[in-house]
Parts: structure tokens; sequence; C-alpha cells
């Protein structure tokens, strides 16, 4: 739940299932308006749609990936291609950052997206996650990973294991760098935004320099929802 809303929380977590998420949810539970994002197939959200109408007699409101928001620009010609979480990503780092920023989602997929001071997307970066590098090698190699303990401390791997591992980071993070790099060449101060499972592993190897401001954002998508469809 987005912290400046004021909402009260009923009941927060996860669930796997649309099954899962009714019966998380309070019998009493009372609630005016409904929102939703989703990268899912659109059946997925339907069924919640439907439900929420049958329940609570109101429509659901669907975030849609858009040309403008919150003060941001879509540099995307065709803004359907542009994922959802990326797109709410965007619009809550820029709406808290109020400058320039480089929004990451450290997950299945590590996505990179640089915005400029005036909220216009500079483009992005979309490559594996840190396991999916990792499954890669495994899969259409030889190597075998014995261990996939990362570190958040980057060194020239001694082991088989710690060059794929520190290699995958390694190219993660200089990536990360090369953007801040690129919007402080334009004169802009740089906040870097971290979210996804991995956020906290990218945080600690990012080197503190005093060339960006770094938060770790959990929320973010979420923030961004907020945003998108205001209640």
């Amino acid at each position: 739940m987005p912290q400046d809303t004021g909402i009260e929380v009923a009941a927060q977590g996860k669930s796997a299932t649309l099954n899962a998420l009714q019966s998380s949810l309070p019998l009493d539970l009372v609630i005016s308006s409904a929102r939703a994002c989703s990268v899912r197939a659109d059946s997925t959200l339907q069924d919640v749609a439907r439900w929420v109408r049958q329940r609570w007699d109101i429509e659901l409101r669907i975030a849609q990936v858009s040309t403008s928001c919150g003060g941001v620009t879509n540099s995307y010609a065709d803004v359907s291609r542009m994922g959802i979480d990326r797109w709410l990503a965007m619009v809550a780092a820029f709406g808290q950052a109020r400058g320039a920023c480089i929004v990451v989602d450290a997950g299945t997929a590590l996505t990179i997206d640089l915005l400029n001071d005036d909220g216009n997307h500079a483009g992005g970066y979309i490559l594996p996650g840190l396991n999916m590098m990792a499954d890669a090698l495994e899969q259409n190699t030889g190597i075998k990973l014995r261990d996939r303990q990362f570190s958040g401390r980057i060194s020239p791997g001694i082991s088989t294991e710690q060059a794929v591992l520190q290699g995958a980071l390694a190219g993660a993070i200089a990536l990360i760098g090369d953007s801040v790099a690129s919007l402080r060449s334009r004169g802009a101060r740089v906040s870097v935004y971290i979210s996804g499972g991995d956020a906290g592993l990218i945080a600690e190897a990012l080197v503190p320099s005093g060339e960006f401001n770094l938060n770790i954002a959990p929320e973010l998508v979420l923030d961004g929802l907020a945003i998108a469809c205001r209640a």
C-alpha cells in the first residue's frame, strides 16, 4: 500500500492465486474503490474484476501504460510494448525524486530505466536477472554450479562458481554505473531506486561515491499505481 495515501491497510502480503487472495481478506472488509495492474494475461485481471464487482459492486480500475503520467513522458513509439510494472515504477520514482533518476528492478529480469530531470524517459535496458544469467550458462555450456551464493562485494572469482556469479553481478553494476554517468553528464543530480528480489544485493554492490542517492524501494509499482489510478 503506498505510504502517502492515508488509507488504512486491511491486509497485505502475497497470494499466488485469486482464491488465495479471496481467502486472505477479512470477511467484513468494505472498500469503495479498487485498482490493479498486471503483467499477466488479461484473463487474470478479468477474473479479479468480476470478483470485485460481485463482492463490492464496484468496477476495478486497471492501470495502463500511457504516453505520460505523473510528470513522466514515455519514450516508446508504441507504449503498449512497455510492461506496466516498469512504467508504474518510473512514475513513482520520478514522483519521489522530482529529478533525474535510474529505476532498477532486480528480479527474474533486470530492468534499468533512465529518466531525465524533466521526466522524459531516456530509454532503458532489459537483460536476464542474476540467477537467470547463471541458469543460461548452466543450460548452454558444460558449467555446473555447486553454489548459488552471491556476494555483494565484487572481485574476480577464484572458482568457477565465483567467476560466474561475480561476473553476472559485475555486469549489472557496471551497466547501472554507466546509466548514472550518462545522466550526470547532462548536469543532473541522480537518484537510484531499486526494487525486486535482488535489490539488497545490488544495493550492497553499488559502491557509494557521492554521485547518486541510493534508495531501496520495494513498493515502487504500488506507489506508481496510486498515481496512475488515484482514488
